[in-house]
């Protein structure tokens, strides 16, 4: 791999720990202003969010980085402009469901009802800011990107202190400083996308596209949601909010793997779509072995951290939260098995095979509803870090058989020296 793929990964690398550092930053002083409880409920603002998100944006950030070489610039304007009617639409269609169904969706989140109409405009906002984002990672322009989101970040963390401590606000401030950040950046994508970058889309073609490609991940992405989200929905519900802020601060702790594994992801996967568009049989060979040296990494590194949990969270959270640290290494072991995922799914995104995976994701998120029940009536909130580990492991495993009948790779033939120095050398 080349400078400019290190240097790529290194900005990559610096505008995602920005990014998703916020909570990790900001939970020494929270978690000493804030109660569990209002931990808690930013956790379920936060949650409510992503899950809005994944129907209003029907997967449109992959759908454009897929066709983004499959187009020229004026068509691919064009495509643009259908991704951004359908956000509209369904923006609109989302926040009619949440005006009928706001009791219900109340008693579950815990959050007033303005607080969810908030969300769905944070949300719809977020789609647009990742569109953005995949535009300048296709056309490797890696310095706007992480000078995007590391200002983002900045802000975040700015207006969420000016709120929760200069004015008292509470899990409140948080919350609005969200929706302050997530509508100012879309301003600037929108701004940032002029000069022909959109166009009125014509026909019905490009949002038939749109659509093929978006609702079949559906499942894939309520898979994902079943695993990263019910766990604090359950939670906050089967015992209480307050320990579903205790989980989200050992989560956070744990989510360090994460970061580092989709900061790698981010680079990895185009260089590797690239590299199976040209058949080479001793590189696929170093490929694999890569691979296996990746997942022995992340492990090491996940165990690691489960170890020193109760070390750092003596130091980073004040003294309600330090009941989390039990939790830390089942999560960072999820992560890592997470990790493992990205290094064997590109391979299914690469065959096309999305509507397999997202069976594979869905059945994996529905046994971790029923693991997460489960382990949190015999376990308390332990319980639900151990149905997250063994999860994202279920997923792990049943990406990785898909991905062997997706695209052929010597995932055996690169274990055996001999056998594969003889291909190297064909080669």
């Amino acid at each position: 791999m080349s400078k400019q793929f290190t240097a790529s990964a290194l900005i990559y690398l610096t505008a995602n720990v920005a990014n998703s550092a916020i909570p990790f930053l900001l939970m020494p002083v929270l978690t000493r202003a804030l109660t569990p409880t209002d931990y808690g409920l930013v956790a379920m603002f936060t949650l409510f969010v992503t899950l809005a998100g994944a129907f209003t944006g029907l997967s449109m950030h992959g759908a454009v980085a897929v066709r983004y070489f499959q187009r020229d610039e004026q068509r691919f304007a064009r495509y643009i402009g259908a991704c951004l009617r359908i956000l509209v639409i369904a923006t609109l269609a989302a926040l009619v469901v949440i005006a009928v169904g706001a009791p219900w969706f109340e008693s579950i989140t815990q959050l007033p009802r303005s607080w969810l109409f908030a969300g769905i405009l944070v949300a719809s906002a977020n789609v647009v800011i990742s569109i953005r984002l995949s535009l300048w990672q296709m056309r490797q322009q890696a310095t706007k990107f992480g000078a995007f989101q590391v200002s983002q970040s900045l802000l975040n963390v700015t207006l969420s202190l000016l709120f929760v401590l200069a004015l008292g606000m509470a899990w409140q401030g948080r919350a609005l400083a969200q929706v302050f950040v997530s509508v100012g950046f879309m301003l600037l994508a929108f701004w940032w996308l002029r000069g022909g970058q959109v166009a009125r889309p014509v026909g019905s073609d490009d949002t038939r596209d749109i659509l093929k490609f978006g609702v079949p991940l559906i499942p894939h992405v309520a898979g994902s949601l079943a695993i990263g989200l019910a766990d604090r929905f359950m939670i906050a519900n089967m015992l209480d909010v307050a320990q579903a802020g205790l989980y989200t601060v050992a989560l956070q702790i744990g989510m360090g793997m994460g970061l580092l594994t989709e900061s790698f992801n981010r680079v990895y996967a185009p260089w590797l779509m690239g590299a199976l568009a040209r058949p080479d049989a001793a590189r696929d060979v170093r490929i694999v072995r890569g691979t296996y040296s990746y997942f022995l990494i992340v492990t090491v590194l996940a165990l690691a951290l489960g170890l020193t949990a109760p070390w750092l969270l003596g130091i980073i959270v004040g003294p309600a939260f330090q009941a989390a640290a039990p939790l830390v290494l089942y999560i960072a072991m999820g992560f890592a098995f997470g990790g493992m995922y990205y290094m064997v799914t590109n391979y299914v995104f690469f065959a096309s095979r999305t509507a397999r995976l997202a069976m594979v994701t869905l059945a994996a998120g529905a046994c971790n509803v029923a693991l997460t029940w489960c382990l949190i009536k015999r376990n308390g909130a332990v319980g639900a870090a151990q149905a997250f580990m063994i999860s994202q492991a279920l997923l792990f495993v049943g990406t990785w058989w898909l991905a062997r009948g997706s695209h052929r790779m010597p995932w055996l033939k690169a274990l055996a020296p001999g056998r594969a120095r003889a291909m190297e050398a064909a080669e």
